[in-house]
């Protein structure tokens, strides 16, 4: 994973998937959210920011506080459960992305805190199965 800009940056996992930078966070400061309302995708909670446009929002949020860390490991965050059965709480909002694969839903999620309760609750890490990286 890439390094923070600064010491005080709070982190935020983002994932390049399908040529797109994907991530979920609350950010409270409303002249932030502003700039970033325009990649914020409604239905799914999170935002999507174009390969050309990502650098220069990265620099934006370093200035306010907010070190972006893409996550080359993508695999690592990821965990699935069987469809048609119970999710663990939360799993919906904690994941940035999901997919079906193979009789599974498979989700990323948004850090590693993310995972460990996920698995706690039942999913299984996608580095666990014998299952291709869906994302």
């Amino acid at each position: 994973m890439a390094e923070f800009r600064r010491a005080g940056d709070e982190q935020v996992n983002v994932f390049e998937i399908d040529e797109t930078y994907l991530f979920k966070h609350y950010f409270d400061d409303a002249d932030v959210f502003d700039r970033l309302k325009r990649y914020y995708n409604n239905q799914q909670y999170r935002f999507e920011v174009p390969t050309d446009a990502f650098e220069e929002l990265r620099s934006f949020l370093a200035e306010h506080g907010y070190g972006l860390v893409v996550v080359d490991a993508v695999a690592e965050f990821a965990v699935v459960v069987k469809k048609y059965t119970e999710h663990p709480e939360n799993i919906f909002k904690r994941s940035v992305i999901h997919r079906s694969v193979d009789g599974y839903n498979a989700f990323l999620m948004t850090d590693q805190p993310a995972v460990d309760r996920a698995t706690r609750e039942g999913a299984i890490r996608l580095t666990n199965t014998d299952f291709e990286n869906p994302f």
